[in-house]
C-alpha cells in the first residue's frame, strides 16, 4: 500500500510539473461553468428587455462571454490532455518498474 501511495504522490508531482503555472482542467471547468451561468443570465435579460439600446448592450456582452467560454473550453481541453499524458507516462514508468511489461524491450 505504501508503494501505491508513493506512486500517487509521484503522479501528482509529474502532473504539476507538466502543467507548470497553468490551471488544472477541473479549475478551467469551474471558471467556464461560472461564465456560462453569467452568459445564460445575459441571454435571459436580452430576451426580456424592451429597450433596443439595452438589448444591443446585452448582445455585445453575450458575444464577448461566448468568446471567453470558448477560450476556457480550449484551455480546459489542453490541460486535460497534458494531465492525461503526464499520468500515462508515470503509469507506464510504474508498470515498467514493477515488470508488468516483462521482456518486451
Amino acid at each position: 500500500m505504501e508503494e501505491r501511495s508513493r506512486y500517487i504522490r509521484d503522479e501528482e508531482e509529474v502532473v504539476e510539473d507538466a502543467l507548470g503555472e497553468n490551471l488544472r482542467a477541473r479549475e478551467w471547468r469551474l471558471l467556464r461553468a461560472a461564465l456560462e451561468q453569467r452568459l445564460q443570465h445575459f441571454m435571459a435579460l436580452e430576451l426580456t428587455e424592451d429597450s433596443l439600446q439595452n438589448k444591443a448592450e446585452y448582445r455585445s456582452k453575450i458575444k464577448e462571454l461566448k468568446k471567453q467560454v470558448c477560450a476556457l473550453r480550449q484551455e480546459e481541453a489542453i490541460s486535460g490532455f497534458v494531465e492525461a499524458s503526464a499520468r500515462a507516462a508515470i503509469q507506464r514508468a510504474y508498470l515498467d518498474e514493477t515488470e508488468i511489461y516483462g521482456d518486451e524491450e
